[in-house]
């Protein structure tokens, strides 16, 4: 737990190159792929199994994740969008109002276990080839020896829990999936959106900072006293125009903006609280004082359960590869990293209207039930499975 609350607001973008920008999200993404091959390759070298294989599971694995993820977010968050806009299901673009690009900024976590699994079936019991000119997809039946289903799942389970630490990471830095108010003084203030919504009310605006604030200002309940510094791109505005247009336009905004409203408490029937004074380039700066809303930090609350649960799955083989009962670890990561998004859903804001309709439990938490219980079931199959078939064995 944080020792106090912080103010978020770091760019999601990494590093701009024209119009497009290489961002954190999808850099952790990859990273968390390129981590995965190698430990991937481990694996087979320390199992005997052919390294020539590595490329193959790779690419059935890439696919499935982004795949699944992909149409899991349009099928259990947000179908009615996407039915309209089709194209965008797998194009990471925007035609509507415009064009734009917008990467993949819908993925879902039960549709990549999903696209995960399925993969790793096809990859255990098919051969599938493709070829350009003339173009062609050629998908054969063959199992691949030593390499079953349960072989490759308790092992891939391990790249996916380090993988899914890094995705939270990314959402982290992303400002996304964020948790509900902490209701004390520790937590995180996502900053980033809410500058951004504040520059727009006017073209005026050159920039807006969120910092925190000693102040007078007495907190109302849980909420943390913070500072909004607007400074205006003009030195020769009047200062009576400047006040007229805090005390009503960014007032109103700050009172009554749906998305500032999760962030920002500032209550409607109180004048705005601000000063007013010049930068060091001469024009005019405002600070208000306002109260802002810590939240819990949802994303690192997963990020940290994933990685101790990867050192966890990456010490268990360690101990015992050549040992390993068929679907004892995949069982526990179902379980303990299921089991632990049902709990951590509590935490976390519904953004999305569908996650609401399911009476006491939303939709992650429905989806995450099944896949609890598969759980279950292979940690009792790998447990008593074989020790029946040896009990079989020696009657006979």
């Amino acid at each position: 737990m944080l020792l106090h609350y912080i103010i978020w607001d770091i760019d999601p973008v990494l590093l701009r190159l024209g119009s497009f920008g290489v961002r954190w999200y999808g850099l952790l993404f990859a990273l968390g792929f390129l981590l995965g091959r190698q430990l991937w390759y481990y694996f087979m070298k320390e199992e005997g199994k052919p390294i020539g294989d590595l490329e193959a599971l790779t690419l059935h694995i890439v696919l499935g994740t982004i795949l699944g993820a992909r149409l899991g977010h349009v099928l259990f968050y947000d179908f009615s969008y996407f039915a309209q806009r089709p194209l965008e299901v797998l194009l990471p673009f925007s035609f509507t109002p415009t064009f734009k690009f917008t990467g993949y900024s819908g993925l879902a976590s039960h549709g990549a276990a999903i696209g995960i699994l399925t993969a790793m079936y096809a990859y255990s019991n098919y051969a599938i080839t493709t070829r350009l000119i003339p173009p062609r997809l050629t998908i054969k039946k063959r199992l691949r020896v030593g390499q079953g289903y349960l072989w490759v799942a308790d092992r891939m389970i391990i790249v996916v829990a380090l993988a899914g630490c890094l995705i939270r990471i990314g959402n982290f830095m992303n400002s996304e999936i964020w948790g509900q108010p902490t209701n004390n003084q520790h937590g995180v203030l996502f900053a980033r959106e809410v500058m951004h919504r504040l520059q727009s009310v006017s073209s005026a605006i050159d920039k807006v900072e969120v910092t925190k604030r000693n102040t007078t200002r007495p907190n109302d309940g849980n909420y943390q006293p913070i500072d909004l510094a607007i400074s205006f791109k003009y030195g020769g505005s009047e200062e009576a125009a400047i006040r007229r247009f805090l005390e009503q336009n960014v007032k109103y905004f700050l009172a009554e903006d749906s998305y500032i409203a999760r962030h920002i408490h500032e209550p409607r029937e109180t004048p705005l609280q601000y000063s007013l004074s010049k930068n060091k380039r001469g024009r005019p700066l405002a600070h208000i004082t306002t109260l802002g809303i810590p939240r819990h930090p949802a994303q690192l609350y997963e990020a940290g359960s994933c990685f101790v649960l990867f050192l966890l799955l990456i010490c268990r083989w360690l101990i015992k590869k050549h040992r390993l009962r068929p679907g004892a670890i995949l069982g526990w990561f179902l379980v303990i990293v299921f089991g632990f998004r049902i709990i951590y859903e509590f935490f976390k804001e519904s953004e999305v209207a569908l996650e609401t309709v399911l009476g006491p439990l939303r939709v992650p938490q429905a989806l995450s039930i099944p896949l609890v219980v598969a759980g279950i079931i292979l940690l009792r199959y790998s447990v008593y499975g074989k020790k029946h078939k040896r009990q079989r064995s020696t009657r006979l």
